[in-house]
């Protein structure tokens, strides 16, 4: 027949001693696998720290050590909600003169400039020259004119001497 009860009892206790060793030799691996995960956990985590400081601390340097800028100095003088009114204030006046200015095209003949693309070199040259010629020409007229309305400040021809 089969194996007697003394037979089945003695291969039981041989198992259970043989599980017991090898479940005692698992705890004790896990145990060290936890030591050493948990030092590499508060290793990398220090290092974390270090870099943070370190960004930090540079990032404090660089501002305390480089020149402010321009804005920085303004701000620093001016409260920031009146750079945001003058913002406003400028971009309004923008919009009302342009609003008031009518658009303006240039023809040379029947052609409007800007509307074909010169087909020669030559052509692509006198276009440029009459587009320098007419920006002088309106500058030189809103120069002028700017005079005649606002005079020159220190005296001039004007005052007799």
């Amino acid at each position: 027949m089969g194996a007697s009860s003394d037979q089945l009892e003695q291969q039981i206790a041989e198992v259970r001693g043989s599980m017991e060793s090898k479940i005692i030799e698992l705890r004790e691996r896990s145990r060290t696998q936890v030591r050493r995960i948990s030092r590499t956990l508060v290793i990398a985590v220090g290092v974390r720290a270090a870099v943070g400081v370190a960004v930090v601390g540079g990032l404090i340097v660089y501002r305390l050590t480089r020149p402010p800028t321009t804005r920085e100095r303004i701000e620093r003088v001016i409260p920031k909600g009146v750079l945001k009114d003058l913002r406003r204030v400028r971009q309004t006046l923008e919009l009302g003169v342009r609003r008031q200015v009518p658009p303006m095209r240039m023809y040379i003949g029947d052609k409007q400039i800007g509307e074909e693309k010169p087909a020669s070199q030559w052509e692509r040259i006198a276009v440029n020259a009459a587009r320098a010629a007419a920006t002088a020409a309106a500058s030189a007229v809103v120069a002028r004119t700017m005079d005649r309305v606002k005079p020159a400040k220190g005296g001039g021809a004007d005052k007799a001497s």
